[in-house]
């Protein structure tokens, strides 16, 4: 999606994957190999005035080579290399004075029993590294649970983050787009609802009150802040049930809960990202229409990919995308729908409909 948007802007993309992968035949070039091959990234660091990202679990060590040669990584591997590490992460929203839940970082198992003592239970831990959409993440009920998900946590992701359960009302996200030597631009606020985990379907504006509004977009543009470097960052957040604003991740890209604005806004988050990269001014951000929302399409079965959108074709306002995934998983992402609408609640109907339509 980000090489689509970059097309119009007279923008060419190269990108680092093999033949076949869902951004190699739009691209302007492709290298091949895998982002967690550090020749690999030097190569196409080679090939680029800017290199960027499409997840965050690039080692920011091969980043910082990259860089070190004289191709500029945006966001900065310095940068990258506080995000990705979702107990320096926390820290650093902290220690900026950002709402975050209550955390800690144990160093080995037998820390647990203390930490649920002073945060109470239950707990979520989390690997500190290499976990998303649920993936990395155990909700523990007692000791005995969290004793039991710490060794496979802490082997996943290089250490455990601990943190408090939150009592949400809902969860909340906010896209931030920053420019390479100043600058940012805020998307209205959405509300995200999950289904185990994995992102299901969003609503924006969120339905709340403009003063919870308010302070989602100041959080979410000190927690961009804080973060740093240039592009667009996914500020994913808790409004809790006494009314607060609490930061649940970062992530320093364009977002699945920014996917509405390829049509839902006057300029979407990835043409920002790029603009931001580059240097250049940023869009606006505004909504285009009353309501905006956005349905995953999200994988029922394990085997080759066969998709059928025929009949969801013929829903009339809504948007069909499909990411060219060879392969179905289940809970895996293989596209989404959006649909825009008389309010935010028109559009997710519009918008399940077609979902409900497509065959993957």
């Amino acid at each position: 999606m980000t090489v689509l948007a970059a097309w119009p802007l007279g923008i060419r993309v190269a990108v680092l994957g093999q033949p076949g992968e869902p951004a190699t035949p739009m691209a302007a070039g492709v290298v091949g190999g895998d982002w967690k091959d550090p020749e690999a990234l030097m190569r196409i660091g080679r090939e680029v005035g800017v290199l960027t990202l499409e997840n965050e679990f690039v080692d920011a060590e091969f980043l910082m080579a990259v860089e070190d040669s004289g191709t500029p990584v945006r966001p900065h591997p310095a940068r990258m290399r506080v995000v990705q590490d979702k107990a320096l992460q926390k820290q650093r929203l902290a220690d900026e004075g950002l709402p975050v839940p209550a955390f800690a970082v144990p160093d080995a198992a037998d820390d647990l029993e203390a930490i649920g003592r002073d945060l109470g239970w239950p707990l979520m831990l989390k690997s500190r590294h290499l976990g998303y959409d649920g993936y990395g993440n155990a909700l523990c009920a007692d000791l005995g649970d969290a004793l039991a998900a710490y060794p496979g946590l802490a082997e996943r992701g290089g250490g455990v983050l601990v943190e408090e359960f939150v009592r949400f009302q809902r969860e909340l996200a906010v896209m931030v787009a920053r420019r390479h030597g100043g600058g940012d631009a805020v998307y209205p606020v959405v509300e995200t609802r999950q289904l185990d985990h994995v992102l299901r379907e969003l609503l924006c504006p969120a339905p709340v009150d403009p003063g919870v509004s308010h302070e989602a977009k100041r959080v979410a543009r000190a927690a961009a802040e804080a973060a740093g470097g240039a592009g667009v960052t996914g500020v994913e957040m808790f409004h809790t049930e006494d009314e607060r604003i609490l930061i649940n991740e970062l992530a320093p890209r364009p977002h699945n809960s920014g996917h509405h604005t390829i049509e839902g806004c006057v300029t979407s988050q990835f043409e920002n990202h790029l603009r931001g990269i580059l240097g250049l001014p940023l869009g606006p951000t505004e909504l285009i229409a009353p309501g905006a929302a956005l349905v995953n399409l999200l994988g029922e079965r394990d085997g080759p990919s066969d998709p059928d959108i025929a009949e969801a074709a013929a829903v009339g306002g809504a948007h069909v995308h499909l990411y060219g995934k060879a392969e179905v998983r289940v809970r895996r992402k293989m596209g989404h729908v959006t649909a825009l609408g008389s309010s935010p609640e028109d559009a997710l109907e519009t918008a399940r409909l077609a979902a409900s339509m497509v065959r993957l």
